[in-house]
């Protein structure tokens, strides 16, 4: 490999320093200068922002070791080397630092051809005017090489070299060449010498799919070469964790006669199960050793688990690290006692010193303003150090989605008690502006733009960024739907955890028998709540009119429709109705998913109220009650069970007699009951029309619907579906049957792209609610379930 010199960290206070400290326990530092070493171009005063040691103080290496580690730490240099030199009355430092150069152009590749090379360059993320040297090139290689693995490619290697191009300036090209070598991957795997545990109970550890994974059933499982290192760790930690600590684990490749592809072997030599005999602590001086005794849950004669005494272990120590004590650390010694095949466990403990927090500093930010991180965190000036909040303020602050790190560091004061707690960010681009063309089997074609900013700043002109707030402009038209929607969220409100939105929206939407047009505006306040729970309060203000009714003749309720003689109860669609709707809401909401997008595993529940009219005028008396809930179950490699139901009722009161069209409740279609015509299922109107019967959806006043859908992994970001749906919709409120359901099974394919997710689902009705509804068999939807 031909390339630049890799990040190295010289602390060259070396022997000159050694003999001035010898001389003087503490010598002045009288100046402090800047040396610049390699073609690239560096600053120097962006050198001495990131430095601590100032003129006059007294040198200290732990201060300049710091220093050299803070300045490695930005990203901007190869190489960082501080010297001391001997003066009159002191001492002067001098850092030398290396620039890293800069990419004149994007990488050029050479030997790809499994691969584009433009999605070779992709992977590698190296952009024109990007920091480079060997060792950001070898990540951005590696990323690649894991593409090649994963088509198993594993001999693949690369190699790269820098060409300058300006070397006063600091700019260079780069060149990989890669070596893209033979497919080659193992067929199977085997184990030999477990004789305590079956090769069943291996199985996760083997990466092996279950026999009841239906995937097994037609395809051999393929094992890369690179997983064997993994699958010898796995093996490893399942014996030890099961208390065969002495277990030695290696993997042979082979290859049988018969066999087409290699074999690996995995071969177990077991070793003694020990158990827990002597449990003992050590170094507690600070507090009472009774206490931390209590986070054993460790007992002599329980199987010696190696994970169990870890985790005890790391329980004694953040004890120690959310009371202050920041270089706290416990290790677990054990020592085996083979004859009796028992193991003496003792934990001792470094106790470390107390310190407190004493300022918070915000680096790295250039657009987000630091009230916006300084509100996510959970620790504070004046603070003992706390390392449970200090994490829990760097998960706060990563899924906020402005930045691509946050990390935070102790940096040492003057003061021993006392540290300077460092968020260091790294921003990220958080405006998307999206254009494309869809298609769905309720909606045909639809083309939409969005612009969206998830920094958003509505007082910071010109560029509107940083203030945390939530913006969205969206609008799509398709053959049957226009849609227009500009949405403003503040997530903290009055500098509280208390959300607060506006809406602003036009749709228009085009049915076989009437258009529906509704115009309105919203404003959501909302409030986290403990134990992942939420409530959101909504008051909305919506116009809607029916236009372009198709047919206004006389109609029946098929419910009470006498085939014999024409009648029953009348009904007739109104054209132009016009109402205005002012409308308060409140849901509670609990959601344990973990990804709001394609869960896996975890619950969501929902239960809403709402009023209209009444108190808040306009010409709608109703008010509306709604439960959903959907639960996740994880079964094996990525199998995910899920199970949603809904439930919805809606009535009036005060001058409204009847529940408007616009507002009654439908089921079919899409992401309702699929196999049946969209809005199709429920109570439906119908008249004598020639020799035949005309039917058109009516809507009701109760809802009930459940979904079961069982889904497969097949490759990334595609999933298999089968699934299983029923529901009904009633006329009256309060009046669900269960014995009167509509339901429908399918199959269907999940297509998980970021931003654009497809579903195709192929569906089967089973049982419909009437003789009247019609089916669709296909479904293709885009967007995820929320």
């Amino acid at each position: 490999m031909i390339g630049l010199r890799g990040k190295r960290v010289g602390h060259a206070i070396a022997l000159l320093m050694v003999g001035v400290l010898s001389a003087h326990a503490a010598p002045t530092i009288l100046q402090v200068e800047i040396e610049h070493s390699g073609m690239g171009k560096s600053d120097s005063e962006f050198v001495l922002a990131h430095t601590r040691v100032k003129e006059g103080q007294d040198l200290k290496s732990s201060a300049v070791s710091r220093d050299v580690k803070i300045l490695l730490g930005t990203g901007q240099f190869s190489s960082v080397e501080a010297t001391v030199d001997e003066m009159a009355d002191g001492v002067a430092l001098t850092y030398t630092v290396e620039a890293k150069p800069r990419l004149a152009s994007i990488p050029e590749i050479f030997g790809v051809s499994e691969f584009r090379a433009s999605k070779v360059c992709k992977w590698l993320a190296l952009a024109e005017g990007d920091l480079v040297d060997d060792q950001a090139v070898g990540v951005a290689v590696r990323n690649v090489l894991k593409e090649y693995r994963k088509d198993s490619f594993g001999d693949a290697t690369a190699v790269w070299e820098f060409a300058p191009v300006d070397s006063e300036a600091g700019f260079v090209n780069l060149t990989i060449t890669f070596t893209e070598g033979p497919v080659s991957y193992i067929g199977d795997i085997t184990v030999q010498g477990n004789a305590s545990i079956s090769t069943g109970e291996l199985r996760k550890a083997l990466t092996r799919p279950s026999r009841l994974n239906p995937i097994r059933w037609f395809v051999r499982k393929r094992y890369e070469h690179y997983e064997l290192g993994d699958i010898e760790t796995d093996v490893r930690d399942f014996y030890r964790n099961r208390g065969f600590l002495d277990v030695a684990v290696s993997v042979a490749l082979g290859k049988a006669e018969a066999s087409k592809y290699e074999i690996a072997t995995v071969v177990v030599d077991e070793g003694a199960q020990y158990q827990l005999d002597l449990i003992e602590l050590k170094g507690v001086t600070v507090f009472p050793e009774p206490e931390l005794e209590r986070l054993i849950s460790l007992k002599p004669g329980q199987t010696a688990s190696l994970s169990a005494i870890n985790a005890t272990a790391r329980r004694l120590q953040a004890y120690y690290g959310d009371r202050g004590y920041l270089r706290a650390a416990c290790r677990p010694a054990l020592t085996p006692h083979l004859e009796k095949a028992v193991v003496d466990v003792v934990f001792t403990i470094r106790e470390g010193e107390l310190v407190n927090v004493r300022n918070i500093i915000i680096r790295g930010n250039t657009r987000t303003r630091d009230k916006v991180i300084r509100r996510e965190l959970q620790v504070y000036p004046g603070d003992v150090y706390n390392q449970s909040r200090v994490q829990r303020s760097e998960r706060r602050i990563n899924n906020l989605g402005f930045f691509e790190t946050a990390r935070a560091i102790p940096q040492e004061t003057e003061n021993a008690d006392e540290r300077d707690l460092v968020f260091d960010v790294t921003e990220k681009r958080t405006g998307q502006f999206m254009v494309g063309i869809g298609f769905s089997s309720v909606d045909n074609l639809i083309g939409f733009a969005e612009l969206s900013q998830g920094n958003f700043d509505l007082l910071n002109w010109p560029s509107f960024t940083g203030g945390g707030q939530k913006l969205r402009l969206r609008a799509q038209a398709g053959s049957t739907r226009r849609d227009y929607e500009l949405s403003l969220t503040e997530p903290w409100f009055l500098n509280r955890r208390l959300s607060l939105g506006f809406d602003v929206y036009r749709r228009e939407r085009d049915y076989s028998d009437y258009d529906i047009k509704r115009t309105g505006a919203s404003v959501t306040v909302g409030k986290a709540l403990p134990g992942a729970n939420r409530i959101t309060f909504r008051y909305n203000i919506e116009k809607s009119v029916i236009t372009d009714v198709s047919d206004t003749n006389t109609y029946y309720e098929l419910d009470t429709y006498d085939f014999d003689t024409d009648t029953g109860t009348s009904y007739q669609f109104e054209s132009e109705e016009d109402r205005v709707k002012s409308s308060l809401s409140a849901t509670l909401t609990h959601d344990t998913r973990n990804n709001p997008f394609v869960p896996s595993r975890g619950n969501k529940l929902s239960l809403s109220y709402s009023v209209s009219g009444g108190p808040l005028g306009f010409d709608t008396d109703l008010y509306e009650v709604g439960l959903r809930t959907t639960s996740y179950l994880p079964l094996w490699f990525g199998h995910v069970i899920n199970f949603r139901t809904r439930f919805d009722f809606i009535e009036t009161f005060g001058n409204t007699d009847e529940v408007p069209l616009t507002d009654r409740l439908f089921l079919g279609g899409g992401r309702t009951l699929r196999g049946f015509d969209y809005r199709d299922v429920g109570p439906k109107v119908i008249r004598e029309y020639g020799t035949d019967y005309r039917s058109r959806s009516l809507g009701g006043q109760s809802l009930f619907m459940a979904n079961l859908e069982y889904t497969i992994p097949i490759v990334s970001s595609i999933r298999f579906a089968a699934f299983y749906d029923m529901g009904n919709v009633w006329t009256d409120s309060y009046d669900i049957d269960f014995k009167d359901l509509a339901s429908s099974t399918g199959i269907g394919i999940r297509l998980d792209m970021p931003g654009f997710p497809i579903r195709i689902d192929r569906a089967w009705v089973v049982e419909t609610d009437d003789n009247y509804t019609e089916e669709d068999h296909w479904v293709i939807w885009i967007g995820y379930d929320y």
